[in-house]
């Protein structure tokens, strides 16, 4: 991977930017720590991986932003590829890759992130694991290729150097393996089969000779009893016409009897009609006199009609009126009422406020002592005003105080409670970590049986899969079997026409056709006999696989409870430890509060406060008790300034009393005289007296009305026989007519009927001289044809089936030195592809490559480590160990590292000493890499802080830096030391502001 362009937005640090890679091989990416550096390359693996080191993805947005976009552009195995990765706050992560066709970029994406993921790391053949391990010597992690195990060791230098193809390679040389050995027990198990049919064919020519000879002797009586049913099918031909001429006629007798019989019905009904309608034209006048009458009252009835709609609105009104009238008198009497009432309460007002006026002098003598109190009590409430605040103040200081102590005391004892509480909480943290240690033990060794698992899972789909392409492979051979079998019957039949084209075959022509359809049946049986085996052996497959399987899921039942207790138990140590941080916590704060309650250490401005107003407020000359009794004094005699006020306003109310008692007299008088003379509303009196003359002029009598209306309506039947009449005047004629019409249409059908009945006669006659129905010997004829025909049948389908097996046998003997020579083949192929998985597998081709590629790591890792350490340190990988037994070798991948003292262990080493073997493995790692064939490794990125070394050593990095330099298109080291970058020809600078990070290419 070559990067070439790189655009950010709203990424960590970086609001907006847009760097240009290409052309640059070996460059400086320097700036001030927390400037933003590391970000760039955070912002490159972020993009093709989607890794970074936020611990959320929303954590790489940039603070105040609400999205983030990284495009990345890089060539890899000599195709430019661009790769877009959006990530909104709190919302999914989209991700586009393109590759460049033609100048244009073409998009890869796929429907899902993850399937477009794997397609990234397929087309770049590297995973984020192998770029960190390789390419990305990541700040902080450079030490991370020494710390992992052995076997993580060596399965990063396996992904890079791609071995995994070779596990495919071995696992399809297993496959073909098995399928080859399956092959292998088929053929032996046919060749048994074919050798057993061989030994059963002796006897199949006599008994194809005693068919044949069955066989013509039916056909004979088949030919005679053929012709026999010809005879007597003629006759049944002829009596099937006449009868059917008989079954016409009778019907055509039977619906002429219908219609006739129908004609008159309607004729009797039409008759019956005409006499009702003749009774209606009879009584003519007297209907015509009664509707007159009718017509006579209906008009009379409509001008009642109208008198009574008007004497109603004229009641109503009345009714309006009168009630108006009733009212406004109501109204009257109301406000008399009132008057009278509002006179009684003045009267009784002007009798109260008298008493009140008797006791003016004794309310003035009063009010004179009320004024000699209240001076005496303002001197009081002089002296109160000024010594009241000290004294609030006081009790306000000593509340607080004795708060305080509470607040401090109570909080005390929470706390000794909640101390008690959480001793009792971490006291078995020892025993729960003891279980968490073995329930770790425990999942580990299930998730292994788990894996193993998954692949038994994954082959039993396999073989299921293979054998449901078995089964339908087999009933496509056993459908063109079948057709096929049928063909060759039909050539055992003489002078069968040709099963192909339907024409008629000479002696060679059928013999070619047979021979061909024999090769065909003889291929179609082997390849129905291959798949039945293949069948067995994939089903009892199956059966190991689905037994084997349902053992892993009784003995991985427990996994998920031991996943769940673990979470569980971390949890609670989690929550232990953190109950013991807050243990300490709250004991440093109980000691802290019982010192401040002991010595009151607490609140001492207020204590000061206090001890100041306790002295000032003896000061003043104030006596509680005498400014009580002055206060009595005031209230004693307050009742008279409140009845001196009741006394001015006694004044006032008699003098406004003297004014409107004698007005209000004066209307009850006018009210009283208004009702004596009925004096209410005069325009409302005379809007009565008009309704009651338009009654009296109007004439409406209720009682004649109603007499006319009964009258009325007896007579109205009279209007449905004036309607009657009038319909029997219409409709008599047509009824005359049709009535005619019927007559002669009774007479035609009756003529009709006897000539058919004639003509049935006849053919009844004819019916008697044929001998009756020939059915019956038409039945037992066929039933005899049908049974010569169905044992021909069967002695034709067992002389083919004896054919057939001729054939089968000369096939079964051709077939059976076939098989020998497919056994031959399946067991060579076995031997070959059971070799190959060996040489595929772990411990073969894989291992030799690793072997090989160790050396020339070690040897260039110990190359730049003598550059950085003046030949002073030296790395040795060890790729094989004894293990617990003497006699076995286990395969590993240790690191020894020796210097001028001999060997010792990594950790033993100084921080500069441990920094530069990690960097010379690293490099190493990453230069030998790049000089393989085929590698997609052209980058190498550092991004390592170099404060641990001295000027001599960052000399000596920059020289080993500079020496890999030709093995890669693309060298970026981050720095933030000044000599570090000096030594540089070419400068990413990054800075960083209010705004954001920038950066500033240099040179």
């Amino acid at each position: 991977m070559i990067p070439q362009k790189l655009r950010l937005k709203n990424f960590l640090s970086y609001q907006q930017l847009a760097l240009d890679f290409s052309g640059l091989h070996v460059a400086c990416i320097c700036g001030a720590n927390g400037a933003g550096k590391s970000s760039l390359l955070e912002a490159i693996s972020w993009a093709v991986w989607g890794a970074s080191r936020a611990a959320s993805e929303d954590d790489v947005i940039h603070v105040g932003s609400k999205e983030t976009q990284v495009d990345f552009t890089f060539i890899a195995g000599g195709e430019v590829y661009r790769v877009i990765r959006t990530r909104s706050r709190n919302s999914s992560t989209s991700l586009e890759f393109q590759v460049q066709s033609e100048g244009k970029f073409k998009s890869l994406t796929e429907r899902k992130v993850r399937s477009t993921q794997q397609s990234i790391i397929s087309h770049l053949k590297m995973d984020y694991e192998t770029f960190v391990n390789s390419a990305y010597l990541r700040q902080g992690r450079a030490d991370e290729f020494m710390l992992k195990r052995p076997s993580d060791r060596k399965q990063i230098l396996a992904d890079m150097l791609a071995l995994s193809q070779y596990d495919d390679l071995a696992e399809r040389a297993k496959d073909i393996a098995r399928t080859s050995k399956a092959e292998v027990s088929i053929f032996e198990n046919l060749l048994a089969h074919l050798r057993e049919q061989i030994l059963a064919g002796a006897e199949i020519a006599p008994q194809l000779k005693t068919l044949r000879s069955q066989l013509i002797e039916l056909q004979t009586w088949e030919s005679r009893d053929r012709a026999k049913l010809q005879a007597v099918e003629d006759l049944q031909k002829q009596y099937t016409n006449v009868s059917q001429q008989l079954t016409w006629q009778q019907q055509q007798q039977t619906s002429l009897s219908s219609n006739l019989t129908q004609i008159e019905r309607q004729l009797a009904s039409q008759q019956k009609q005409l006499q009702q309608l003749e009774v209606y034209l009879r009584e003519r006048s007297l209907i015509l006199q009664d509707y007159e009458r009718y017509q006579l009252l209906s008009n009379q009835e409509a001008e009642l009609e109208r008198k009574f709609q008007k004497y109603q609105q004229l009641s109503e009104r009345r009714g309006d009126f009168s009630h108006k009238l009733a009212s406004l008198q109501s109204e009257l009497k109301g406000q008399l009422r009132h008057y009278q009432a509002q006179l009684e309460s003045l009267v009784q007002q002007e009798t109260d406020l008298q008493g009140v006026l008797s006791r003016a002098t004794e309310i003035e003598g009063a009010i004179a002592e009320l004024h000699k109190a209240r001076v005496v009590l303002q001197e009081f409430d002089r002296l109160h005003a000024q010594s009241t605040p000290l004294v609030h103040r006081y009790q306000t200081l000593k509340h607080q105080l004795e708060r305080e102590e509470t607040k401090l005391t109570a909080k005390l004892e929470e706390l000794v409670a909640k101390r008690d509480h959480l001793q009792m909480q971490v006291k078995d943290r020892d025993r729960l970590l003891s279980h968490a240690q073995e329930l770790d033990r425990q999942i580990g060794a299930l998730q292994k049986k788990q894996v193993y698992q998954q692949r038994v899972h994954e082959k039993g789909l396999e073989r299921r899969d293979f054998l449901e392409r078995l089964k339908t492979r087999l009933a496509d051979s056993e459908t063109a079997f079948n057709k096929l079998e049928a063909k060759m019957r039909q050539l055992t039949v003489p002078n069968a026409p040709c099963p192909l084209c339907d024409r008629p075959l000479d002696e060679a022509h059928w013999q070619l056709v047979q021979k061909k359809h024999k090769q065909e049946s003889r291929d179609l049986q082997a390849d129905i006999w291959v798949v039945k085996e293949q069948q067995a052996a994939s089903n009892c497959e199956i059966e190991v696989l689905r037994e084997e399987y349902r053992l892993l899921m009784k003995e991985l039942a427990p996994l998920n409870d031991l996943i769940q207790r673990k979470g569980t138990l971390q949890e609670r140590l989690k929550a232990i430890s953190e109950t013991m941080q807050r243990l300490e916590l709250i004991n440093a704060e109980i000691q802290d509060l019982s010192d401040h309650l002991q010595t009151k250490n607490y609140l001492r401005e207020a204590w000061e406060e206090m001890e100041l107003i306790d002295h000032n407020i003896h000061k003043f000359a104030y006596d509680e008790k005498n400014h009580a009794l002055a206060r009595g004094d005031v209230e004693r005699w307050r009742w008279a300034e409140i009845k001196q006020s009741e006394l001015k306003n006694a004044q006032r109310q008699a003098d406004n009393l003297s004014q409107k008692i004698p007005d209000l007299q004066l209307k009850i008088n006018q009210l009283e005289e208004r009702l004596q003379k009925n004096l209410i509303d005069l325009e409302v009196q005379h809007e009565l007296e008009q309704c009651d003359r338009a009654l009296t002029q109007l004439g409406y009598d209720p009682d004649f009305h109603q007499q006319l209306r009964t009258h009325k309506q007896e007579l109205t039947p009279s209007l449905l026989r004036y309607q009657e009449l009038t319909r029997a005047e219409q409709e008599y004629p047509e009824l005359q007519q049709q009535v005619s019409h019927l007559q002669q249409s009774q007479n035609k059908q009756q003529q009709e009927l006897q000539i058919i009945t004639n003509q049935i006669m006849e053919l009844q006659s004819q019916i008697q001289s044929l001998q009756g129905d020939h059915g019956r010997e038409i039945q037992v004829l066929k039933q005899n044809l049908q049974n010569w025909r169905s044992r021909m049948d069967t002695l034709l389908a067992q002389i083919g089936s004896l054919q057939q097996a001729q054939q089968q046998l000369e096939q079964s003997r051709q077939r059976e030195q076939e098989t020998i020579a497919q056994i031959e083949v399946a067991c060579q192929r076995q031997r070959i592809h059971n070799e190959l998985y060996q040489a595929f597998g772990k411990n073969g081709i894989q291992a030799l490559m690793l072997e090989n590629v160790l050396p020339q790591i070690e040897v260039e890792a110990n190359q730049i480590l003598a550059q950085l350490s003046d030949r002073q340190l030296n790395v040795r990988f060890i790729t094989q160990k004894s293990g617990k037994k003497s006699d076995r070798l286990i395969e590993t991948l240790d690191i020894e590292i020796a210097d001028t003292k001999g060997t010792r262990p990594y950790e033993t080493y100084s921080g500069g000493e441990a920094f530069r073997i990690n960097f010379a493995v690293r490099l190493a790692l990453s230069r030998v890499l790049a000089q393989r064939k085929g590698s997609t490794l052209q980058t190498l990125i550092i991004d390592e802080g170099f404060g641990s070394q001295d000027q001599l050593g960052c000399d000596r990095l920059v020289s080993a830096i500079n020496a890999i330099a030709p093995d890669f298109e693309c060298i970026l080291v981050i720095t933030h030391m000044p000599q570090m970058k000096e030594a540089f020809n070419t400068l990413i600078e990054v800075s960083k502001n209010d705004d954001g990070s920038s950066v500033q290419l240099i040179g």
